[in-house]
């Protein structure tokens, strides 16, 4: 049971994604907004009624959690989103299948879906990493590319073959399916990293890890997480074959997430980093306290180096002087990621020119 649980854990006030955000996640966002195909597919996402369809499917079929619905488990959703300083909380669903997982989808309006084989198989402390992980999606601000890609799973090809010009549907359409498969595989890491920071015990997230990999109650108890360690280390050595690399490479090809024991030993590296003890320790990168203060345009850009957020004609921060080139650029009135293509926060509505 979790009854200490509240007083242990530490908070991180005013916690900027930047502090703890996978550089291989950083990495793919950046070469996703390069292809060609994303910026008439994020057009059509955000105008499309999808979102609401499933937030209907959601209320007809599942349950709705909240202070007064299943209290334990929500409370662990507040006390999760506390630790990563999220103030305003996505709908949380709990679904009857019975499969070991847990969703996060949104565009406008977030919602975070947790499966009764998940809630069944985890222990107490093991459910808080996941919903630190979920939760950690949207820290990250990830659910516009993540709604982009249960959309296109859901789909297929076909509604990109809607948008593009006759003749160019299937060759155009496969870097963008790449470059998503491959940044949603590398955000994963990320938010392994909040699962982390939200329960601050690294044997906890490796062994709900090492559940998927493993997927058997019994074996638990007996679980050694070094062996776990060595057996991504033997994966990592059998790239250097060709035809073992070129294997790998097909792996991933169809994969949505890292493989487990790759993200257990990944996320048992982080807890052992000068950045992570920092983290812990209180010293990391802030979100600005009043962002406002520093815009007069409708649109920013997030400091990665400090989290202030300044207007996105700036070329150096206001706050710690440090370059901007390449930061994230976010929406003045609601924050959410924009692109500087956009005409339309599809967040909010407001204009961005």
């Amino acid at each position: 049971m979790m009854t200490d649980t509240p007083i242990k854990l530490r908070e991180f006030p005013h916690l900027s994604p930047a502090a703890f955000q996978h550089p291989a996640d950083v990495q793919a966002i950046v070469n996703l907004r390069k292809v060609p195909l994303l910026a008439p597919l994020i057009k059509f996402i955000s105008s499309s009624v999808f979102e609401k369809q499933m937030r209907l499917m959601s209320i007809s079929s599942a349950v709705r959690l909240g202070p007064n619905q299943a209290p334990s488990i929500y409370q662990k959703f507040e006390r999760a989103a506390a630790i990563l300083d999220l103030p305003e909380l996505p709908e949380l669903y709990v679904s009857s299948q019975y499969v070991i997982n847990a969703t996060a989808f949104g565009v406008h309006k977030y919602q975070i879906t947790l499966y009764a084989g998940l809630i069944d198989f985890l222990t107490e402390e093991e459910l808080l990493a996941v919903i630190g992980h979920e939760l950690g999606h949207v820290k990250c601000q990830h659910m516009l590319y993540k709604t982009m890609a249960y959309l296109l799973r859901l789909l297929g090809t076909e509604v990109l073959y809607n948008l593009l010009p006759a003749g160019t549907g299937m060759l155009a359409t496969i870097p963008l399916q790449m470059a998503i498969l491959h940044w949603e595989r590398m955000a994963e890491f990320s938010c392994d990293r909040a699962a982390l920071l939200v329960v601050q015990d690294q044997a906890v997230v490796a062994s709900a890890l090492a559940k998927l990999a493993g997927g058997s109650k019994k074996i638990l108890p007996e679980l050694n997480l070094d062996e776990v360690v060595q057996q991504a280390q033997e994966y990592d050595a059998s790239s250097e074959g060709l035809v073992e690399k070129l294997v790998q490479v097909n792996l991933m090809l169809v994969q949505t997430h890292p493989f487990p024991i790759v993200r257990a030993r990944e996320i048992m590296t982080w807890a052992g980093s000068e950045q992570y003890q920092a983290i812990l320790a209180g010293n990391y990168i802030q979100e600005a306290t009043s962002p406002a203060l520093l815009l007069t345009e409708p649109s920013g850009k997030v400091c990665p180096a400090c989290g202030r957020v300044v207007n996105a004609s700036a070329q150096l921060c206001l706050a710690c002087g440090s370059s901007l080139k390449g930061a994230r650029r976010v929406c003045a009135q609601c924050g959410i990621k924009v692109f500087s293509t956009w005409e339309t926060c599809p967040g909010c509505g407001s204009h961005l020119q």
